[in-house]
């Protein structure tokens, strides 16, 4: 309760929910309606107390009982004690050692064994620690007992605003704070504390968590879930001050701020909560974003369970819709905190290890050839080589398989930007990137032993002596025989004649390799010749007509040159 509410909240406080606390707490006021019989309110049965002169209060029940004599300690007047209001009340003094005390009215008694011991000895076995109020010898019954018709009654309480906090017992800061307890605000003292004395330390009326259920009966509920927090097991006080706080929930706890970490810090360990990344609700300290801080009914008392990122999606529920796409990866089914630590981190985003080690960690277990591949890759993929996973896959779910960002031919031209050009520029395009499958040729895309992660050889040279094994990336798809007789009317369409031009052009020591002639991705010219052919520093422009039997070739390395099938215009071997 904040300050500012005090006055309202006194009021209510005072008129409806303490009244009926206050007499429920006490306790022992009454016996059963309508049969005569003396109460002990002051001190119980068994006490053990330190003091010598103790305050004896009872309540009786008949209105012929004018008086009840006390036995067993040195009472004033006799122990003749006069009953007024339905009820007595008399400082009495102990003897060292056990007492009975025996209160009668007639054929009416009752009586009370109360043990007098050293301040420093032990309870003696049989009895307990009775705490009684100091200042009790000093204070007037009439001031919490309710005043009606002209009488007091003393068997029930006021309850009235008590006189606690003054410079002279308790202090007169309470209710000074922003957030106070509701009886404090009303100063009703007797809505906790038991004026007479209770076997409880600082006269509290019931057990401590007990004591708070008897207001906050709604909590009993959630209690009684599966995971309890250790400290509500233990009482309520371990965590919350019962008088006031300058923090939420009148939280105990060092340090400035308002935040609930302050408390939560007294029993776990700060550093796990103050790395480099901290979580929103652990940077403002809100550590019941996520935690019950009573109980609940799933584990580490979350607030809902860590599967299919239920908890997360608490806070951030406009995230849902990206996490359950077509395709998603594995922890986020299950939590997310296998990848992201949910209080802090130093590294971003709360990885719990960096990107590359984390994802390696799990992949590696699952796909060991790949990592073993990795390792031994002659030529390492840009993004794998600087642990960047992320920059082509999607960590929690995705429309695209593995995972991927975006489909393989726009995720490929993000970076490699001016292939992407060349591409859509181009009329004719090599049936792999036609289909946007980069992996048909590039099938080694982490790493690979090949050039360009080319997932079988290829000659990168413009000259290569031939041979079929230097063409195995092509030969994948293509027929490998296409370059290997010199005559053919059935291996190849680029002929001149019989006259295999593919044979000539490349089966020779010196001969031209398939890029040097073709663009491996795409081109403006039929068949995939390119616009230019690259030698050296120099760049010659390639022009290719093509005819219906064959076709003519301008290029800067030779003179222009025609081919026919039907009419050979080259001699065989010429």
């Amino acid at each position: 309760m904040k300050k500012q509410g005090v006055n309202q909240v006194a009021k209510h406080f005072a008129v409806g929910a303490t009244l009926i606390m206050c007499i429920s707490l006490l306790g022992g006021f009454f016996t059963s309606a309508g049969a005569a019989g003396i109460n002990l309110i002051a001190p119980l049965d068994k006490a053990w107390v330190t003091e010598s002169q103790i305050f004896l209060a009872g309540s009786v029940e008949g209105d012929d009982i004018k008086s009840v004599t006390v036995k067993g300690v040195t009472a004033g007047n006799k122990g003749v004690l006069p009953v007024e209001g339905g009820g007595f009340g008399t400082m009495v003094t102990l003897k060292k050692g056990e007492n009975t005390i025996k209160v009668s009215a007639g054929k009416l008694s009752t009586e009370a064994k109360v043990y007098l011991g050293g301040k420093k000895d032990k309870p003696k076995k049989g009895f307990k620690r009775y705490y009684i109020h100091s200042g009790i010898k000093s204070m007037n019954c009439k001031d919490c007992h309710k005043f009606r018709r002209g009488k007091y009654d003393f068997k029930k309480n006021v309850p009235a605003r008590a006189d606690c906090t003054t410079a002279k017992c308790h202090g007169n800061k309470l209710a000074s704070m922003e957030y106070v307890h509701g009886p404090v605000g009303a100063g009703v003292c007797v809505s906790c504390h038991n004026p007479h004395g209770s076997f409880r330390a600082r006269q509290i009326a019931r057990d401590d968590r007990t004591l708070c259920m008897v207001c906050h009966q709604a909590k009993e509920e959630e209690f009684n879930k599966k995971v309890v927090h250790a400290p509500v097991e233990e009482g309520c006080s371990t965590c919350h001050d019962p008088h006031q706080s300058a923090k939420r929930f009148q939280l105990k706890g060092k340090g400035k701020g308002k935040s609930v970490s302050a408390l939560c810090f007294n029993c776990h360990d700060k550093t796990i909560f103050s790395r480099k990344f901290q979580h929103g609700p652990v940077g403002v300290g809100d550590c019941i974003a996520c935690h019950n801080a009573h109980a609940s009914d799933v584990e580490q008392l979350l607030i809902a369970p860590k599967s299919d990122g239920q908890v997360c999606f608490q806070c951030h529920a406009d995230r849902r819709d990206s996490f359950n796409l077509k395709q998603v990866h594995a922890p986020v089914k299950e939590d997310c905190g296998q990848c992201h630590d949910p209080h802090s981190s130093d590294y971003k985003m709360q990885l719990i290890k960096e990107q590359n080690a984390l994802c390696k960690d799990c992949h590696q277990k699952k796909s060991p050839k790949l990592f073993q591949d990795i390792a031994n890759a002659k030529f390492k993929h840009a993004p794998v080589d600087e642990g960047r996973c992320a920059s082509c896959h999607r960590p929690h779910s995705s429309n695209y398989k593995p995972l991927l960002d975006d489909t393989m031919e726009k995720l490929c031209f993000q970076c490699h930007t001016e292939l992407g050009e060349e591409v859509a520029d181009s009329k004719f395009r090599h049936g792999p990137v036609k289909t946007g499958d980069c992996t048909a040729c590039h099938n080694k895309i982490h790493g690979s032993t090949y050039v360009k992660l080319l997932g079988r050889a290829f000659p990168m040279n413009f000259y290569d002596s031939y041979s079929e094994s230097k063409y195995d990336l092509c030969f994948g798809c293509h027929n490998k025989d296409i370059a290997k007789k010199k005559s053919t009317e059935k291996l190849t369409n680029f002929r001149d004649g019989k006259y295999n031009l593919h044979f000539l052009h490349v089966n020779r020591k010196k001969g031209r390799t398939c890029t040097s002639c073709h663009g491996a991705h795409a081109s403006t010219q039929a068949k995939h010749v390119r616009e230019e052919v690259p030698f050296g520093s120099w760049s010659y422009p390639i022009q290719f007509t093509k005819t219906k039997d064959g076709g003519t070739c301008v290029v800067g390395c030779h003179a222009p040159k025609t081919y026919d099938r039907v009419k050979p215009l080259l001699k065989l071997g010429g």
